[in-house]
This record gives C-alpha cells, sequence and structure tokens, in this order.
C-alpha cells in the first residue's frame, strides 16, 4: 500500500481472514498472527495519519473465541525507525505479553509498547474494540531509555492522567473521517505532549540536577500567577522534597521564594510599561495579595514605585 493510500485507510464493510490482519498490519506495524483464529476473524479498521501519528479504530469479531499473534525479530527489522504505540480497549480486554510477564490491560485502561522489543498480545471472547496511537519516538520528548524501559507498560485508572489520556484518544477516534488536515500538526503536538506526560508519570529515573532545576523554572513560569505557589507546592508537583528544592535554588544563590518573587516583579514591567491596567490589578494577576506588599517589593528590586516605573516608561 502507498503513503498515500496509507494517509487515510478504512474498510467500510466488515472483512475477515486474512483481508482483515493485513489491513491491521498495515496500520499497526508488521505482526505475525496466528493463522487459525485468524481465519475466522472478521471486522472493521479505519486509520489515518495525522501530522507524524497514526491513529487506528479496530472493531472485531472473533470467530473462534480467541486472536493471538507477536511481533518476531523479523517483525521488528522491517520496520527499522523506532515507535511507541499507545493501545487502550473500548471493548473487551487485551493481553500482552514480553520478556516472559503477561500484563491483562482491561476497558479504558493503556497499554504502552516499544516497537524495537519483541511482543505478543492474546484476545479471547467474542467482540473486541481498541483505539491505538502510533507515535514516532523521535517525536517524543522521552529519550530511547525510557521508551525501552515502558515498553508493556500498564496505565491504569489510579494514573492521574489515564482519564485524560483516554477521553484524549476516544475523541481523536471520533474525529477519524473529518477533515483534520488544517489542524493536523497543533493535534500531533497536543497528543505527543500528552503522551510524554504518561511516560513522565511511570517513568522514575535519577534526574539530572540542571535538567530538574530548568524543569522547576519552568513550572513556576506556568504557575506565576497563582497566589498559591510555594516552595512546597512546587516540590510536591516535582514529587521531592521541599528541602531539596531549597538546596537545588541556593545553589544558584537564591531561595525558592526569592525567585518566584523576581520573576513576578520582571513579569509585571510590561503590564506597568502598556498602561492598561491600574497597578493595583497588575498586582493581583501576577500573585500579590495586596498592593502594598507589591510596591514594597517592587521598589526594593527596581529602587523607584512601580507608578514612578510606569511614569518613566511613559516619557521613554
Amino acid at each position: 500500500m502507498t503513503e498515500a493510500q496509507l494517509e487515510m485507510m478504512a474498510t467500510d464493510r466488515p472483512v475477515g481472514g486474512g483481508e482483515l490482519s493485513r489491513a491491521i498490519g498495515m496500520s499497526h506495524l508488521s505482526w505475525s498472527f496466528d493463522p487459525a483464529s485468524t481465519r475466522e476473524l472478521t471486522g472493521n479498521v479505519t486509520s489515518r495519519a495525522v501530522g507524524p501519528l497514526r491513529i487506528s479504530w479496530i472493531r472485531l469479531g472473533l470467530g473462534l473465541g480467541a486472536w493471538r499473534g507477536e511481533r518476531t525479530e523479523a517483525d521488528i527489522r522491517s520496520i527499522p525507525e523506532p515507535y511507541l504505540t499507545v493501545v487502550m480497549p473500548i471493548h473487551g480486554s487485551i493481553a500482552l505479553t514480553a520478556a516472559g510477564t503477561t500484563t491483562l490491560i482491561g476497558e479504558k485502561e493503556l497499554a504502552i509498547w516499544d516497537s524495537t522489543q519483541p511482543l505478543s498480545f492474546a484476545l479471547s471472547g467474542t467482540d473486541y474494540e481498541q483505539i491505538s496511537v502510533i507515535v514516532p519516538q523521535r517525536v517524543l520528548r522521552a529519550g530511547a531509555d525510557m521508551c525501552a524501559a515502558l515498553h508493556c507498560a500498564h496505565v491504569d485508572k489510579n494514573n492521574v492522567l489515564s482519564e485524560l489520556c483516554v477521553q484524549h484518544m476516544s475523541t481523536l477516534a471520533r474525529f477519524l473521517n473529518s477533515q483534520l488536515r488544517p489542524y493536523e500538526i497543533s493535534l500531533s503536538n497536543v497528543t505527543t505532549s500528552l503522551f510524554d506526560a504518561v511516560l513522565a508519570s511511570l517513568y522514575k529515573a535519577p534526574r539530572d540536577r540542571d535538567l530538574l532545576i530548568s524543569e522547576l523554572k519552568n513550572y513556576i513560569e506556568c504557575y506565576i500567577t497563582d497566589d498559591s505557589l510555594s516552595p512546597r507546592t512546587l516540590a510536591r508537583a516535582f514529587e521531592i522534597s521541599t528541602r531539596y528544592a531549597h538546596k537545588l535554588f541556593e545553589l544558584d544563590g537564591c531561595t525558592i521564594g526569592e525567585w518566584i518573587l523576581r520573576r513576578r516583579l520582571e513579569r509585571s514591567t510590561d503590564d506597568l510599561m502598556r498602561g492598561d491596567w491600574s497597578i493595583t490589578d497588575i498586582a493581583f494577576k501576577w500573585g500579590f495579595k495586596d498592593l502594598g506588599h507589591y510596591s514594597r517589593s517592587f521598589k526594593r528590586y527596581y529602587g523607584k514605585t512601580p507608578s514612578a516605573y510606569r511614569r518613566e516608561a511613559a516619557v521613554a
């Protein structure tokens, strides 16, 4: 099948046997399926490319009450680029086996598998339905080590990001037949960012100090207007102790509180120069609980009051 044909692929009528297994193989990388149970298989496949991603929705009838397949070394070699696949059963469950360990994935739970490693699956029952998203690992922030370590990872409903990911994948699947081309890159960026967050929630590796400091500061920038932002809430978000968070910032020559205060003051100057907001509104916007605290802090940092700063900016 050509790349153009693979951009959007759908079996408009139920198909079976070899035709269905070929459609699944084309939309889900290369697999070796059990011949006997494949012959009795019926169902539909809808699959399309969304930017660099491939999103697929399959609905199956299992004629023998089961279906099995595996990714062999030959299947892996046939597509050398590494991918990560996120699978979500909608109806029925799937058992994934890798390195002698079997994981059962239930309805509206997630499984992650790495295309560079062997894997087998088993379905049972009369019907099965799933949504999957195949992601080139090159577009993820997660490195090859993280993807390999999370091969056959199970994201159950206890994961705080599980429901968000389930809803996102379900919504994408409902729009597979819609005109998405103008929005494909944006949609793929949102999807990969969400998957990166899920991967990060599962992977507990030693953190590089400089990278962790960068992530802490990025978090502060995102929540700088939240008046509840504090060393404690920052540490909790990164699952580290408040003491350790303070220690990281001390190496940069300031406390967490000083860094938050500095960034609030610095970012408030843009609003002062524009002149659209009152100084009181600017103070509350940037997380200060009262005007007096904002004015005193601003004068200590800039050597002048917010009003004087605004007047000088207007003259300049």
